[in-house]
């Protein structure tokens, strides 16, 4: 038997249409209707236009009603940082400072150290990734304390090409009374490149920088951001031994503590990474708490710590420790004179102060309307005392003090670049020497906001008394 197709209609039954010479649909031979000629989008825009119009003229009125609404209603609520600041202000302007390196691509995030090779002003050291915090890393030394400044030193280890986090350096003085320069690159994740998370990179140098080790990695798998924010060095039973503990945080903003020491070879040991505050580790994680610095007060070995807070939804955090790092106090919140980035504490044993250079950074909203919670001038240091640390160590608020005054190291324009470029800046290498002060930073500090910058301020702080 042949084959049929069900859906085949013998030529001799089919219907068909006399008047249209169609065939018939197949629901009992009733007509289908025909489809009407596309229409062109001409005609369709000329049969529209008046709603179209009117759609047009509804849009543009809704926009001036918003505008009149929200221009004014962000003028009016407008915050600017010193709007939060109760003590003075001294500002540096822009041509004071000594320009380290300008590029046209992104540069930042340095960090600087000082090496007394026997001359009377010593020198100082500074590393800074050629990119965003990832990239080749680039060094320059200056042998007048930060007033002129060498080219890129060549012949750096060929490891330091490939350096995955903004560097830290750190001059270690061993009970022995030798030296020993040392460089920390994290290696956290980071998100759409090839870097996984892989502890972090050390290198040092045993001749003032002169020449590097390659990087030895430790700590493989850790996700270490900003290794090492702060490396302090320790004590026991009253006096200073040869381990120092380093700090650095995770994307989910858990605080981890590493003891450095040396074996009898001389080789790095690094002791396995812990929660700095386990007690708060709730606390540290609400607020994004990163980027730690610690500063020993003198007279009584306290350790203070100074945090930026990244959620922005709290100022800086300060707490104490009294038994070297082993246990903390709650963090408590700084006054707004002291909320920012990437806290560098040093003391000045001339004026017995202390400076803290930071990135200036106010969870606030810049008005009303605004959609982040932050505001900043830029790139600043607080003056103050450890007694205007030390205020926020007991539970009475009304004896916190904010400190003497701030230094404006490099000003950035909110209404002359985009909101981002604003808040990026600061993270200073800190250096005093006799009394003198070396701060290098980072930032688009020109009204375009195209050019990036590594500058270099050299003062005193007798000097910038002078100026209030």
């Amino acid at each position: 038997m042949a084959e049929t197709d069900n859906n085949f209609v013998p030529e001799e039954t089919s219907v068909t249409d006399a008047a249209e010479g169609q065939p018939a649909s197949e629901n009992g031979g009733k007509k289908r209707k025909d489809k009407k000629p596309k229409e062109k989008f001409s005609v369709r825009l000329k049969r529209n236009r008046k709603k179209i119009l009117i759609s047009l003229v509804a849009v543009l009125t809704l926009g001036v009603v918003l505008a009149v609404i929200l221009v004014p209603t962000h003028f009016v609520t407008l915050n600017e940082p010193g709007d939060f600041i109760s003590i003075p202000v001294v500002s540096l302007p822009l041509d004071t400072s000594v320009t380290v390196e300008k590029s046209g691509s992104y540069i930042a995030h340095p960090d600087s150290v000082w090496v007394d090779d026997g001359t009377d002003q010593g020198k100082i050291i500074v590393m800074y990734p050629l990119g965003h915090g990832k990239g080749e890393l680039a060094m320059r030394v200056s042998s007048d304390m930060g007033l002129t400044w060498s080219d890129r030193v060549s012949g750096l280890p060929e490891s330091f090409k490939d350096s995955q986090e903004t560097p830290t350096l750190y001059n270690l003085h061993f009970t022995d009374g030798s030296e020993k320069l040392v460089m920390i690159s994290g290696c956290p994740y980071w998100v759409a490149t090839k870097y996984k998370a892989d502890g972090f990179n050390f290198s040092f140098s045993d001749d003032g920088g002169e020449t590097w080790s390659e990087f030895e990695k430790f700590h493989s798998p850790a996700d270490a951001i900003v290794a090492m924010s702060s490396l302090t060095q320790l004590k026991e039973n009253g006096e200073f031994v040869d381990k120092w503990m380093g700090l650095f945080h995770d994307h989910s903003f858990d605080v981890y503590k590493t003891v450095l020491s040396f074996d009898e070879n001389g080789d790095a040991e690094w002791s396995e990474p812990e929660l700095l505050m386990p007690s708060y580790a709730d606390i540290t994680r609400k607020y994004g708490m990163c980027e730690v610095e610690i500063i020993r007060e003198p007279e009584s070995d306290t350790l203070i710590l100074l945090a930026r807070t990244e959620k922005r939804i709290s100022r800086s955090l300060i707490s104490f420790s009294y038994d070297e790092g082993a246990t903390w106090t709650e963090p408590k919140e700084l006054p707004y004179e002291l909320s920012g980035d990437r806290h560098k504490a040093e003391f000045d044993p001339v004026s017995g102060k202390v400076l803290i250079s930071f990135r200036q950074m106010i969870p606030v909203k810049r008005s009303a309307v605004s959609i982040y919670n932050r505001i900043s001038g830029g790139w600043y240091a607080w003056v103050g005392k450890f007694d205007d640390l030390m205020s926020y160590a007991d539970d009475d608020a009304s004896n916190d003090k904010k400190g003497e005054y701030l230094i404006e190291l490099g000003r950035t324009d909110y209404f002359a670049k985009p909101y981002n470029a604003v808040i990026d800046n600061g993270y200073s290498g800190v250096v005093c020497v006799d009394g003198t002060f070396n701060v290098v930073g980072y930032g688009s500090f020109d009204k375009v906001g195209t050019t990036s910058y590594i500058i270099s301020r050299t003062f005193t702080l007798a000097d910038i008394e002078k100026l209030l």
